[in-house]
């Protein structure tokens, strides 16, 4: 479990309501089949906003939460890990000081496209949707090709 100096710093955790989280909620229900993932997930509050972390588990093998700052990433960190559901939790810090720093757990993304969106357990019809769309608008798009992006 959790040691005593990373309590001290943990972000709080929650319960996280449909009405609080409903971006999130919304977003993840259009993408994961298993609607009992969310019996496990946490909401972790960050700068007075929830973040739904949603657990590994069936056939998704990990996930992530994207953080502005080292801070806040480490805060997170030192929350989720020991919770089950949250195995191999992890940082990941950006070489930007103030954006895309990424708390991860379960095995390491796969790089393929459609290997990390099977790894994050998302249904068939969003990987295909996410697939179409990168495909098409991936070239000059100038976008940041994180390996930690979701579909």
């Amino acid at each position: 479990m959790l040691h005593f100096p990373l309590v001290r710093i943990a972000a709080p955790l929650c319960h996280p309501s449909p009405e609080e989280c409903s971006e999130d909620y919304a977003w993840f229900r259009a993408r994961l089949p298993d609607p009992n993932l969310f019996d496990g997930a946490v909401g972790v509050k960050v700068n007075g906003a929830v973040l739904l972390a949603v657990p590994a588990g069936g056939s998704r093998r990990g996930g992530y939460l994207s953080l502005g700052t080292v801070a806040d990433a480490v805060r997170v960190w030192a929350a989720l890990r020991g919770r089950s559901g949250f195995p191999r939790v992890r940082l990941s810090l950006s070489a930007h000081r103030e954006t895309c720093h990424t708390v991860n757990w379960g095995p390491r993304q796969p790089r393929d496209d459609a290997e990390r969106a099977k790894h994050f357990g998302y249904a068939p019809s969003a990987i295909d949707t996410f697939l179409f769309f990168h495909r098409v608008f991936r070239k000059g798009a100038g976008w940041c090709n994180s390996p930690e992006t979701d579909p």
